[in-house]
């Protein structure tokens, strides 16, 4: 520090050692003293600093702090407190004293500290006696605001921290930065790595002149964790217009920051296993096709899909399932190469993306690799689970040139290698390639096939068996194709609901069946004729359904009791809560719930048990060879007594044979259809049938086909 001519204001009393200290360094001149607390004459022209004593002296003087210190502008200000005073030298800063220093602290540390506050303060007040009158007041406002704001001289030394500055840094209220302090703060950028180049420094860019926003950068010490700041810098001119330093403004976005990660990361990655999500791993396979057809090198994708996943759910619980897909998702990371890397596409369903693995065949060696790998025994908790996997490969080009393409051949081959029992990997082959792009075909179709009215219901007949009498009709969606005809569900519905079009679709048949039934009700006076329509367990997870089904009801005025849901997933009462809400609030507008299929598939029978479902349908497998069959004779005695013991009606459906219907009727199933008693038709034959009806002659007395 150059040496400053220094005048002190005040009593003295409380600073006579410290005063005498100064008088006895050479980089200091004491000029004189004064209790008058004013500038005596002839001072002026010779004093770089006023010491001014902040304690009892300036209320017995009757001035106020702040007036006072406005009468000493222009001279810097420092004002002299005791330690257990210190809010004195803080109140002196705030009404416009460059800083304070507490004379009772007289080590090597303070006595630096004080030296660097007397330079700063005159430094500090010969720039801001270069600035305009307008640049003056604006860093007057700049240091009662909330944003931090630093200033800096020409050379980069920092002449100004406002309070809101020193805490967001958690800077103490008389800690001077050093120097080099420039270099150092904010020289870490926003990802985490150090600026390359010192110009970047948002200190450097502000006193270099540079006008900036938006700089994000990460203030880092030893002491306190990293602090995210949001930067803005610009310099400082004189009166002639010629550069003098710099400011910069700032706020903390640590808290913003760490919010956006997490999103972002919610949005992007899987919130049980932690690997890629379906939309991020389709970028990354987008970024590297980009890269292999650059390189000419090859790429596969592979699906993964673990076989007879649903009974581990059911048999060892939901917390048993999800330990062991992150198993899954530990081991295929862990037994993929430096490059390649893996996504959750949902469910038990994983994707994986091999690159640069030379000959084609060395794609289905690491599929074997991944297959015997996943295949090995887990142990989760205290039980040992064991699954097998089902792997789908697909090499880039030829079996899709885009990412989505891509991953679809593989599914496509996926399934290929489940059907031929599963445990195995199978390629995509030219023949997938026409089956794919089929589907492709039926799903651009699917999206247009209800402004377009391709879809038409079919009804089923359904009849009482004890007397013969047509009791009800299912619902049976099919699809006018142009092109291929009408088309049944099994050949476009996985493509509904894997497309998401099933809510539309859905709410389709809902609307015209209970038209339809209520037309049939009231033109035949048959008040109890009942329709069944089936839903997908997607249908369940939207509340739209229930509105959909109210709306449905009050606008046809037809007895809730009428209308019966097929559900063809056993578990109802084990869904999640979304879909099991859903099923409560259909069963509060009224309507029957019944379970599809049952015999063939996994049952909840506290579903049976406590009255959460109205009926249930055998499966048509039971009952193709039930004349035959003494396995299923007794399978179907046992949930025909089940069921009544618990008031459930039961249903059969695919009956072909009079055989298969005697048998039926003598176990006492309530209701049965297939063809035997009449195939699915168009509306206008419904009508035909039900006239019939009305007349006394049934079905089976017709001897329908």
């Amino acid at each position: 520090m150059s040496g400053h001519s220094i005048l002190y204001l005040g009593r003295g009393e409380f600073a006579a050692d410290y005063l005498s200290e100064l008088e006895t360094l050479p980089c200091c001149t004491l000029l004189t003293r004064s209790n008058r607390l004013e500038l005596p004459e002839g001072a002026e022209s010779v004093v770089d600093l006023v010491l001014l004593d902040a304690g009892p002296a300036i209320a017995q003087s009757g001035k106020t702090l702040g007036g006072l210190i406005r009468a000493l502008s222009p001279y810097p200000v420092v004002a002299l407190t005791l330690k257990e005073h210190e809010h004195r030298g803080i109140a002196a800063v705030r009404a416009g004293a460059q800083g304070y220093v507490c004379v009772d602290e007289v080590d090597e540390v303070a006595a630096d500290g004080r030296d660097a506050v007397f330079d700063s303060a005159v430094r500090r007040a010969r720039l801001q006696q270069r600035l305009s009158d307008t640049d003056v007041t604006a860093l007057s406002i700049l240091r009662n605001v909330n944003d931090g704001v630093i200033v800096v001289d020409e050379a980069g030394r920092v002449l100004d921290i406002n309070p809101a500055a020193r805490t967001i840094l958690g800077l103490g209220p008389r800690v001077q930065p050093d120097p080099a302090w420039e270099q150092t703060f904010c020289c870490i950028d926003e990802n985490g790595d150090s600026y390359p180049n010192a110009h970047e420094l948002p200190l450097g860019r502000a006193r270099s002149g540079e006008k900036f926003s938006g700089q994000v950068a990460i203030y880092r010490t030893p002491e306190q964790t990293d602090t995210v700041l949001s930067i803005n810098g610009q310099g400082l001119y004189d009166g002639n217009r010629e550069l003098v330093g710099g400011v910069i403004t700032f706020r903390d976005v640590t808290e913003l920051r760490n919010r956006t990660t997490e999103l972002e990361k919610l949005a992007q990655f899987d919130e049980l296993t932690g690997l890629a999500n379906r939309s991020l791993f389709l970028e990354q396979l987008s970024r590297a096709i980009g890269r292999a057809q650059r390189k000419s090198a090859p790429l596969a994708a592979l699906f993964v899909d673990l076989d007879r996943f649903k009974s581990i759910n059911d048999t060892l619980g939901h917390d048993t399932g999800d330990a062991l897909l992150c198993s899954v998702a530990g081991r295929l990371k862990d037994n993929l190469r430096i490059g390649d890397f893996v996504g959750r596409w949902g469910g038990d369903e994983f994707v994986v993306c091999l690159e640069d693995f030379g000959e084609a065949g060395n794609a289905g060696a690491a599929a074997q690799k991944l297959l015997l790998v996943l295949s090995e025994k887990y142990e989760i908790g205290h039980s040992e689970v064991y699954a097998t996997p089902s792997i789908g490969v697909a090499l880039f080009p030829d079996s899709g040139d885009t990412a989505e393409r891509l991953v679809k051949a593989a599914d496509v081959a996926m399934y290929e290698a489940k059907k031929k029992g599963g445990g195995r990997f199978q390629y995509y082959s030219a023949a997938l390639n026409t089956r794919l792009a089929r589907r492709e075909e039926l799903e651009v179709g699917l999206r247009h096939a209800l402004v377009r009215n391709e879809f038409v219901l079919h009804y089923q007949p359904r009849i009482d068996l004890a007397s013969g009498r047509l009791i009800g009709l299912e619902a049976l969606l099919r699809w006018q194709h142009p092109r291929f005809g009408l088309l049944p569900p099994a050949r476009f519905l996985a493509i509904l609901e894997s497309s998401g079009l099933i809510h539309s679709a859905g709410e389709w048949v809902v609307e015209t069946a209970c038209r339809a039934l209520a037309g049939w009700q009231r033109r035949f006076e048959l008040p109890d004729l009942s329709i069944a329509i089936n839903l997908s367990p997607q249908q369940l997870v939207h509340r739209r359904l229930v509105d959909v089904v109210g709306k449905s009801l009050a606008d046809t005025m037809l007895d809730p009791g009428c209308i019966e849901f097929e559900i063809a997933d056993g578990e109802i009462v084990r869904q999640r809560t979304t879909e099991l809400e859903t099923l409560r609030s259909l069963r509060r507008l009224g309507v029957r719930l019944s379970l599809d299929r049952f015999g063939t598939r996994d049952v909840s029978f506290e579903s049976l048990d406590d009255g959460f479902i109205d009926s249930f349908v055998l499966d048509r497998n039971l009952v193709a060879d039930i004349a035959e069959n003494d396995s299923h004779q007794r399978i179907v005695r046992a949930a025909i007594a089940m069921a009544q013991g618990l008031d459930i009606e039961v249903a059969a459906e695919g009956v072909e044979t009079l055989p298969q219907l005697e048998f039926l009727k003598s176990c006492n199933c309530d209701l049965a259809q297939g063809y035997l008693i009449g195939r699915p038709m168009q509306p206008d034959k419904v009508a035909a049938v039900l006239r019939s009806e009305i007349a006394g002659t049934s079905l089976l007395a017709r001897g329908m086909p």
